[in-house]
């Protein structure tokens, strides 16, 4: 089955729970990113195909939305929540201290492939503050020392 069948299937199983195309635009990108790794201009084109939305409104939901790529990610996915609950306890910091230990600047992939750390702007986790997402796990609260023991483990592919 190719990609596009699949998608229509999905979204055929989202039409019966999400019965505005719209709403099922999103639940409909995070299915494909998960075959795909990230949204593509191909991709967003074929998401038009099914759900008869512009490509324009699909891009407007993907930017909108931190936790779906346009670009190609890391293996491993860091997102540091950077709201104002996680900022006033550090995050901040944690963004800086992951730019100075990966020697790249937040979205870019290590040379291995192996990690991407991204800033976002709310996780809803704000009782492990300052947080992250790990590869969609919820963690906090970090603080330097435990996040670059992090981002070593993960370079490694532990």
């Amino acid at each position: 089955m190719n990609t596009l069948e699949v998608l229509q299937k999905n979204l055929a199983h989202l039409s019966r729970t999400h019965p505005k195309r719209r709403a099922a635009a999103v639940p409909a990108m995070q299915n494909l990113q998960a075959e795909l790794g990230y949204l593509d201009d191909m991709a967003i084109t074929k998401l038009a195909q099914i759900t008869g939305l512009s490509t324009t409104e699909l891009e407007e939901l993907a930017t909108f939305y931190s936790l779906i790529y346009r670009r190609p990610p890391g293996r491993h996915v860091v997102q540091i929540c950077d709201s104002v609950c996680c900022n006033m306890r550090g995050a901040d910091q944690l963004l800086e201290s992951a730019e100075k230990y990966l020697h790249r600047p937040l979205g870019a992939i290590t040379p291995n492939g192996a990690l991407s750390v991204l800033p976002s702007i709310c996780l809803g986790l704000c009782d492990k503050a300052p947080a992250a997402l790990v590869d969609g796990e919820a963690l906090g609260p970090l603080n330097n020392v435990s996040l670059e023991a992090l981002l070593q483990r993960l370079q490694k592919g532990d």
